[in-house]
């Protein structure tokens, strides 16, 4: 068969065509997606409980799915509280070295109840050591309260204020703590071994700083620096090659985290430094949490909310105005009295 010369430039002429056409549709195609994600927060909520004790005063929260009840730290009498679905309450923890608890976790294989310990000057059993001494991280039997391991964390950097606050758990059951006060992260290895994680400048700042963290599957923690809104991605094998996960939104008042996927978190934002967000945040990362877009907001209104948890793919949030507790001086914080509630505010829905 003859082919010209024109035929051919013809052909090649299609080509060039057909390939720029193939190279425009692969960059739309590229383009990224809407974002959109498997958690939805609410408008408003779906359930409230309104916990029957006025003068808890809740910090975090967490669900035990085989009790199936919420468990509850008092920021307020150092103890730990398990909540019916009708709002009554019942001590599962009592210890007297416990002055204010602040994060509590759970890990049902161990039966095992983790809680931070810490003195702020708003607990009814204030500590020997005085205000911004105390850091631990306390361990009980799930199932019955009993105390199995009390860890001091302050004594690793004596001469530093501290406010043990957020905590987290690994897939080898070493425990994570953050220091408000500190630039610090702490490790709790699985046979009660403490140690400096990482101490670090970038984590120093106005009031509280670091706070809500969680382990991701792949190997790194998330943390919030509540002071400037700032999120940080830490490596477990290599803390110091930690990374500031980039976004436009900062998210000041950053206290409670939790994963709603591997792609997915939620924020509980509050106030500080003048900022009062008094939000829930839905957050998405396509690229491994080296950024992030927000998803989903639900505002509170004026309280003062701290962390959520999940139970049977709905996410419950607390909130019980702690601010007003501490803001109150010495002799009157007795007279301070806030009904807890906790609300849902959003649930886990298939990515579509």
């Amino acid at each position: 068969m003859l082919i010209t010369r024109k035929r051919l430039f013809d052909c090649s002429l299609i080509i060039t065509t057909l390939l720029f056409v193939s190279l425009l549709i692969t960059t739309m195609l590229h383009v990224p997606p809407a974002i959109s994600g498997s958690v939805k927060l609410y408008d408003k909520p779906k359930t409230v409980v309104t916990i029957n004790d006025p003068t808890i005063f809740p910090e975090s929260i967490t669900y035990n799915s085989k009790s199936k009840r919420f468990l509850i730290s008092s920021f307020r009498h150092g103890a730990i509280y398990e909540v019916n679905p009708d709002g009554q309450t019942t001590q599962i923890v009592s210890d007297n070295r416990l002055c204010s608890v602040l994060g509590i976790r759970i890990d049902l294989s161990l039966d095992r109840l983790y809680a931070t310990n810490s003195d702020v000057g708003a607990c009814t059993k204030p500590t020997k050591e005085g205000v911004k001494k105390t850091a631990a991280l306390a361990i009980y039997q799930l199932s019955n309260g009993q105390p199995i391991d009390y860890i001091d964390l302050s004594e690793l950097l004596p001469n530093d204020a501290h406010l043990a606050n957020g905590l987290t758990l690994d897939n080898k059951g070493n425990v994570y703590i953050t220091d408000s006060f500190s630039p610090t992260i702490y490790k709790v290895d699985n046979k009660g071994n403490a140690s400096v994680f990482i101490n670090n400048k970038e984590f120093l700042g106005e009031g509280i700083n670091l706070n809500g963290i969680v382990f991701h599957p792949d190997g790194y923690l998330l943390t919030v620096k509540k002071s400037t809104g700032e999120l940080f991605k830490i490596p477990t094998d290599n803390p110091n090659g930690f990374t500031k996960v980039q976004s436009d939104t900062k998210l000041v008042g950053g206290d409670g985290v939790i994963l709603g996927s591997n792609k997915e978190l939620i924020v509980i934002a509050n106030q500080a430094l003048g900022v009062n967000n008094n939000s829930a945040y839905s957050l998405k990362s396509y690229d491994n949490w080296g950024s992030f877009t927000v998803t989903g907001r639900y505002k509170f209104g004026d309280v003062y909310p701290t962390t959520a948890t999940i139970k049977d793919k709905k996410i419950f949030a607390v909130h019980s105005n702690i601010n007003k507790l501490v803001a109150a001086p010495i002799g009157k914080k007795h007279t301070i009295k806030q009904s807890a509630l906790i609300k849902e505010i959003g649930v886990l829905v298939a990515d579509k």
